[in-house]
């Protein structure tokens, strides 16, 4: 069962990421446009306040600096002098801004752009930053509302995404993006949201609205049910020294009560699975 790890009072916690080399938790709350990183040795959390929402960010080579997906832009943040290095403008047509995003296995940044309005209009879009030139190229993969859970298989060959308000996760063959197809159908009253690809190749989907994670074998079945005490969990990610803490960012907007768990920073415990090391950006950051 998950448990609060850190009372963080998120509006909009998404997309945490661990960083094996500063033993650090990072993750945004979206709509507060904050960063925030929880440091395992002392369970301190740091907050770093960013000129505008962010949805969501990749680790680098450098310890200290993140490529982050700006609402409005790619830029490399500095997180020792506060300094922003431009990237790129935002792919997205006027009215929309960044999603959910992470590095495939050979260093490249993917990425979603959403409708920043509401309810979301179908026209949010997949979108991957070249590591090598820099540039910004839009995957032929289909228009959605709400971009997620894109992740990659450990050995690269397969990429999953997913529209929040279809309630399916799909996937592709990777980088190629042929063979696209229904990776599994969510049940129960809960959208799929963020996810994450363990050690094993299973992979770890966050439920909107549905207080619960799901483990999905590689064919798409259901392996294990993992309830969560906040409604609105976000995205999951297996973290810590020996890769078997699973944590998840969770949500308190729209919600008339939210809980003490609602916005919360979840974690449980478990030798059971493990992850992998986060895929990091490999262009050269400042």
């Amino acid at each position: 069962m998950l448990a609060v790890a850190a009372d963080v009072k998120n509006v909009l916690g998404e997309c945490p990421l661990w960083c094996e080399r500063t033993r650090r938790l990072y993750w945004t709350d979206i709509e507060s446009s904050e960063l925030l990183a929880l440091e395992e040795d002392t369970g301190i959390v740091m907050r770093w306040s960013l000129p505008e929402r962010l949805g969501s960010f990749a680790l680098t080579e450098k310890a200290n600096v993140l490529l982050m997906a700006l609402a409005s832009r790619l830029a490399f943040c500095d997180l020792d002098t506060g300094e922003f290095t431009p990237v790129a403008d935002s792919p997205g047509e006027e009215g929309t801004r960044t999603g959910d995003g992470r590095c495939d296995r050979a260093g490249n940044f993917v990425f979603g752009t959403m409708d920043d309005g509401y309810p979301a209009k179908v026209i949010g879009k997949f979108h991957r930053l070249n590591a090598v030139t820099l540039t910004v190229e839009t995957l032929s993969l289909p228009e959605v509302a709400i971009p997620n859970s894109i992740c990659f298989s450990p050995d690269g060959g397969i990429m999953y995404y997913c529209d929040s308000m279809q309630g399916r996760i799909f996937c592709c063959d990777y980088p190629s993006l042929k063979n696209p197809r229904v990776f599994t159908e969510t049940e129960g009253k809960g959208a799929p949201d963020g996810s994450c690809v363990d050690a094993e190749g299973y992979l770890w989907n966050a439920e909107w609205g549905g207080s619960r994670l799901v483990r999905y074998r590689p064919d798409g079945t259901t392996d294990c049910i993992l309830p969560s005490p906040s409604v609105q969990s976000t995205c999951p990610v297996i973290a810590g020294e020996a890769f078997t803490t699973l944590y998840c960012s969770s949500a308190s907007v729209g919600l008339t009560a939210p809980s003490k768990h609602d916005g919360a920073l979840l974690r449980a415990k478990s030798a059971v699975f493990s992850g992998l090391p986060e895929s990091r950006f490999a262009a050269t950051a400042i």
